[in-house]
């Protein structure tokens, strides 16, 4: 469904939002209280998540922002609200994330929404608000004028991650006075047995 000079510009994309948006602490910091970084924020994936992410003002503060949710194993055990030392340098630190959501389609380019960098392209953006996803939505299924609730990124990590129950995504996402939502998820690596592993 997309050709892949898009996939890698998202995953490559992806990568450099982690590097560069994601302050986070470590286990292993001098100082974990003194540093101006954010405690990491764990997506929940059990039977407590809706109470887990009902009460977290990061969590709820995401709808029209880029925020970063680490996996539960990726947290010290040592050190609240820091991940373990070993995703520290840059490029570990996507290893240890569930997701980055939820507002990765709302703006054109990236930077702050105060000051959007006009030379860095949101390919997440571009992608969300093409004419093959309106094409598909709107020609295809028959949806009338619509709008994008949310966008994320969900990261599927070979060797940390907890087990996600059996859910239905309609079930945070709803309409009323009817059902209207639709879920398109869009698979950037080849998924098989040995890729899982």
């Amino acid at each position: 469904f997309v050709d892949m000079e898009t996939v890698s510009l998202m995953k490559d994309q992806m990568n450099q939002l982690v590097d560069s948006f994601w302050s986070v602490k470590f286990e292993d910091d001098q100082d974990n209280f003194g540093a101006i970084r954010d405690e990491a924020a764990v997506f929940r994936t059990d039977e407590k998540q809706q109470n887990a992410q009902g009460s977290n003002a990061y969590f709820l503060e995401s709808a029209n922002k880029i925020h970063f949710f680490a996996e539960n194993d990726a947290m010290s055990d040592i050190a609240k609200g820091c991940l373990k030392k070993k995703y520290k340098g840059k490029g570990n630190k996507a290893a240890a994330l569930n997701k980055c959501g939820h507002g990765l389609h709302l703006h054109p380019f990236l930077g702050s929404t105060a000051t959007p960098n006009k030379n860095i392209t949101n390919i997440f953006h571009t992608y969300a608000t093409s004419s093959k996803i309106g094409e598909l939505v709107i020609d295809t299924l028959g949806y009338v004028n619509p709008v994008i609730p949310q966008s994320m990124y969900i990261f599927k990590q070979p060797f940390v991650g907890s087990e996600v129950t059996s859910h239905q995504d309609s079930t945070f996402l709803f309409t009323e006075p009817k059902q209207t939502c639709l879920g398109l998820w869009l698979a950037l690596d080849h998924s098989t047995i040995v890729s899982a592993f």
